[in-house]
């Protein structure tokens, strides 16, 4: 049986409704009727559209129709991996999703090619591992050719603890180009070798002294490579949509032009151009979309978030949940606050003897070093605001002369350390962000913060 047929038997099992679901499933089906949602495409799934739409809410929350799903489990885990993003979770309910079923063995690993959520833009894959768990830890290095590594595009690097039958996704966003008629997914599966529990030879030296040692990358010895030749069907990888806007605003005295909203099923993306007289650099908003019904459509929280202005420095384009699947024939973009770097603010001074700074601005709270065996630790902290660890510097600083030096780890703690007592505080309000500076020469550094400060917005642009 192939994956199309297995995914349409899996899903006629859904017909036999437990007695205790008659009534939710009768539900479900009058609202999907009234809402009439726009069909895309037709998959040969019959009359369950219904069934399947209220599918990823009742795995959730109703018990009686999780253990009448028991003997489904890929696709209750299906609806689990995508919980997070309400734009995946949507193309599930709205049987915007293509088969594969491919599977490939390799020293004791099953790899299995499960799903895959695709449009012009992005890619979604979904696999299971199977193993015996007398192999111990296993993790996944993830290759996608044509695509990754090349330019527009990104995603998941792969390296995650993995569980025998789990599905695991693995995305990765086409920035400038579209999503290819077909690509190759290679899984190498590798496992830690078990640590020593001798005791080392030498006295341990201070924590903090290994994070001078750059880090040197060496590849595993993988247990197992398995490589699968993936083609999407064109009705999936033609979907979206682009609205030109050329809709100019203005924040906090700096002037933008919403150029064009592009409209996925994965995804939404704004794109915008700065006015080359700002004295400022977008770096960063809080926003969200909203349509007429009051469905409310906010920034992505995994993967790609924002891109930078290819033709300038800032952020040019960003991405948000997609209303591809709403009713809402109107969307209003509200901006509500945003991240700003001033282009004639000097960069940051820190004197590594007395402490002495200069420059600070406002979105680093406090900023000092710690001189150690290997090195100096510089350390800065920043605000939390709405749940979400806001501040950083660029991943470079430079001496007295201008030398440049690369900062190759960062760090990052709740709270910050009281300089009087030592001890962690304001673990609810801020973060600590920490670097080492191996090879640093001299006794002042320069620093260059990713943003200066942040401003309170009251914005609303309508989209279409």
């Amino acid at each position: 049986m192939n994956r199309n047929e297995e995914y349409r038997a899996l899903l006629a099992e859904l017909e036999q409704t437990p007695p205790e679901l008659d009534s939710t499933v009768e539900r479900a089906s009058r609202r999907s009727a009234q809402r009439k949602r726009r069909r895309l495409f037709s998959l040969p799934l019959g009359s369950l559209a219904a069934c399947f739409a209220a599918f990823v809410v009742l795995v959730n929350v109703s018990v009686p129709f999780a253990h009448a799903c028991g003997s489904i489990p890929l696709l209750r885990e299906l609806a689990k991996a995508v919980a997070w993003s309400p734009s995946l979770s949507a193309a599930v309910e709205n049987e915007y999703v293509q088969p594969i079923g491919q599977t490939q063995t390799q020293n004791g690993v099953t790899a299995t090619v499960e799903y895959v959520i695709v449009d012009r833009k992005q890619v979604n894959l979904y696999y299971t591992l199977d193993f015996d768990p007398s192999l111990g830890e296993l993790y996944a290095d993830y290759k996608i050719t044509p695509g990754q590594g090349s330019a527009g595009t990104a995603g998941t690097a792969g390296s995650m603890v993995l569980e025998p039958g789990a599905l695991t996704e693995i995305n990765r966003d086409y920035v400038d180009v579209d999503v290819p008629e077909a690509l190759d997914l290679t899984i190498s599966v590798y496992r830690e070798e078990p640590k020593s529990l001798e005791e080392p030879a030498e006295p341990m030296g201070h924590p903090l002294d290994s994070l001078f040692e750059k880090p040197v990358w060496e590849e595993p010895d993988y247990l197992a490579e398995l490589t699968f030749h993936l083609e999407f069907d064109p009705t999936f990888t033609a979907q979206g949509e682009i609205l030109p806007l050329h809709t100019e605003f203005t924040l906090d005295g700096q002037t933008f032009t919403l150029t064009e909203a592009e409209i996925y099923p994965t995804h939404l993306r704004l794109s915008l151009r700065a006015d080359p007289d700002n004295t400022a650099w977008l770096e960063g908003m809080e926003m969200y979309l909203e349509n007429e019904h009051g469905e409310r459509f906010e920034k992505s929280i995994n993967g790609v978030t924002a891109v930078g202005d290819p033709t300038g420095e800032g952020m040019g384009s960003f991405w948000l949940d997609s209303p591809f699947f709403s009713q809402g024939q109107h969307l209003t973009l509200h901006i509500t606050a945003v991240q700003w770097r001033d282009k004639d603010a000097p960069r940051v001074r820190l004197d590594l003897n007395t402490g002495a700074v200069e420059h600070l601005p406002p979105v680093v709270r406090r900023l000092w070093a710690e001189r150690q065996t290997g090195g100096v630790i510089i350390n800065a902290v920043f605000p939390i605001r709405n749940d979400i660890k806001i501040g950083s510097f660029a991943h470079k600083v430079w001496d007295e002369s201008g030398r440049e030096y690369e900062i190759w780890q960062f760090g990052s703690s709740y709270g910050c350390q009281d300089p009087v007592t030592g001890e962690r505080v304001d673990t609810d309000t801020v973060f600590t962000e920490s670097f080492p500076l191996a090879d640093f020469q001299g006794d002042t550094v320069y620093l260059e913060p990713s943003f200066h400060r942040i401003t309170a917005e009251t914005a609303e642009i309508p989209i279409r």
